[in-house]
Formats: C-alpha cells, structure tokens, sequence
C-alpha cells in the first residue's frame, strides 16, 4: 500500500508496473492525501484499504500519511510501515522472496538507502560523504 502526498505512491505504483509487469497492480494499492485533507479523513481512507497483512509505504517520515500508517501499526491493523518510499526500495520489497517480515523489510530499507547515490562533474564523482584522498595523500 502506497501512502502519499498527492499522486505520488499511485505514480510509484504504475512506474514499478512499468518494470516488474501490471501484476504490481495486483498486489498493491495507493491512496492519496488530497491538499486540505484532514488527518481524521485520510487515516479513515487508508484504514479502509489495508488489512493486518498490508505493508505500507510512506512517502515523507512525519508528513500526515506516514502518521496514519504508524498510527494503524500500532493498532495492529497493518504488518508493518516503510516510510520515505523510492523505486528501488518498491522494487526489492515485490521481488523479494523472503518470508521473514524483517528480512523483508530491512532488504527493502536497504536497497532503498543504497539506491540514492549523487555524482557531480563530467567525470560523474560519486560524493559519499567520506573524505577523499588525491594522488599525492592530500585531500582534495
């Protein structure tokens, strides 16, 4: 379950379509905050649509759809909550054949993190936030 600002998890979900198959749409769902939406009125739309089996994906920690969720984790009407959802994280999560809720989720959390990378230059140097030592030992 997709659970957004606006159209972003529904577009997720037909981007992740568009590389695992349509059968993405069979398995997941979306449901959107529409601007000026009340808390009360999205928690009823998402709790509406996910069951204790469901896991949802956030888009923005602390953003009033990932606060419905966590609300609903802890009323055990869902499996559990991902939040700040990227491709790569959708995609581990549906390709996974892992059993294990955990497992399940921390691979998803991981190819998430590992999937947001930045490089800067034509000569595309990735920036990992580690300092970096040129030719000659000196930093640069």
């Amino acid at each position: 379950m997709f659970a957004s600002h606006g159209g972003l998890g529904c577009a997720m979900r037909e981007a992740v379509a568009m590389i695992l198959g349509v059968s993405v749409k069979e398995v997941t769902d979306c449901v959107e905050l529409l601007e000026g939406e009340s808390f009360e009125n999205y928690y009823e739309k998402l709790a509406s649509r996910v069951d204790g089996d469901t896991i949802v994906l956030a888009d923005l920690f602390g953003g009033t759809p990932s606060k419905a969720a966590l609300m609903l984790l802890q009323e055990s009407k869902v499996k559990a909550v991902i939040t700040g959802f990227n491709m790569a994280m959708v995609i581990q999560l549906l390709s996974s054949q892992d059993e294990d809720l955990e497992s399940l989720v921390l691979g998803a959390k991981s190819a998430g993190m590992e999937g947001v990378r930045a490089f800067v230059g034509p000569g595309l140097r990735e920036l990992t936030g580690k300092k970096e030592e040129g030719p000659s030992g000196k930093d640069f």
